[in-house]
C-alpha cells in the first residue's frame, strides 16, 4: 500500500484516491499545506493499485504513451480579449473551443466560491471563462480521473487540461490511450500551497 517516506515521490495528484475501489484513501494535509495520501488500514486490501497509478513511481510507464520527443509549437489566440484574459496566449481556448463544437468535454481547473481551487469538467461552453487562466495554486483533482474514464468509456470526446504531474497521473489510471481522448499539460515550474495562498488572501481582506 501506499508509504510515502519521501514527499518528493508524491505530486499530490490525488490518482490513488480515484483508484481505490475500497475508497481506502483520503488526503490529509501536511505543515504546508499540501495533502498527501493517507490508507485507512482496515479498508485496504493491499491490491496495488494505488501504486499503479503513482506517477512518480511510474515514469517509464507514462513515457510510453506517445511520443518521447516532444513536438514543439507556438501560436496564440486571434481574439486579442481572449489572450489578455488569459496567460498562454488563449491555445487552451482555441483547444477547448474545437472540443465544444464537437459535442466533447472539456477539463481545466476552476476557483470555487471560497476561492480554492479543484479540477472540473463539462461540456457546457459557458464554463470556458471560469477554466480560462492559470490558478496558481495546488487544485484538487478528487474524482477527476473516474468522470474521464467513465466519459470515455460511453464514447465522449475529452480535452484534459492540467498540470504534469496530473495529465501523467490520468495516462496511468488509465492505463492505455484512447482515441477520443486529447491530453493537454503545461509548462511548470513548480505548485504554491493552498496553506500559503490562504493566509494572502487572508491578508488581502483584512487589509481591504
Amino acid at each position: 500500500m501506499i508509504n510515502i517516506q519521501n514527499k518528493k515521490d508524491c505530486c499530490g495528484c490525488n490518482a490513488c484516491g480515484d483508484v481505490c475501489a475500497r475508497k481506502a484513501i483520503t488526503f490529509q494535509t501536511d505543515e504546508e499545506g499540501f495533502w498527501y495520501p493517507e490508507v485507512n488500514k482496515d479498508l485496504c486490501t493491499d491490491c496495488g493499485l494505488c501504486e499503479r497509478v503513482r506517477p512518480m513511481l511510474n515514469l517509464d510507464k507514462v513515457k510510453s504513451h506517445g511520443q518521447r520527443e516532444p513536438r514543439i509549437y507556438g501560436g496564440h489566440h486571434k481574439n486579442i480579449a481572449i489572450r489578455f484574459d488569459s496567460t498562454s496566449g488563449g491555445v487552451f481556448s482555441a483547444l477547448a473551443n474545437a472540443m465544444y463544437k464537437s459535442g466533447g468535454y472539456v477539463s481545466g481547473a476552476v476557483f470555487n466560491e471560497d476561492w480554492t481551487v479543484s479540477n472540473y469538467i463539462s461540456n457546457n461552453k459557458k464554463d470556458l471563462s471560469h477554466l480560462r487562466s492559470s490558478k496558481y495554486v495546488e487544485s484538487n483533482a478528487e474524482g477527476l480521473y473516474k468522470e474521464i474514464k467513465r466519459l470515455l468509456i460511453s464514447g465522449e470526446k475529452v480535452l484534459a487540461c492540467g498540470s504534469p504531474c496530473q495529465m501523467a497521473a490520468l495516462r496511468t489510471y488509465l492505463g492505455k490511450d484512447y482515441e477520443n481522448l486529447v491530453i493537454v499539460d503545461f509548462l511548470c515550474r513548480a505548485t504554491n500551497s493552498p496553506k500559503a495562498y490562504r493566509k494572502y488572501l487572508d491578508y488581502l481582506e483584512d487589509i481591504h
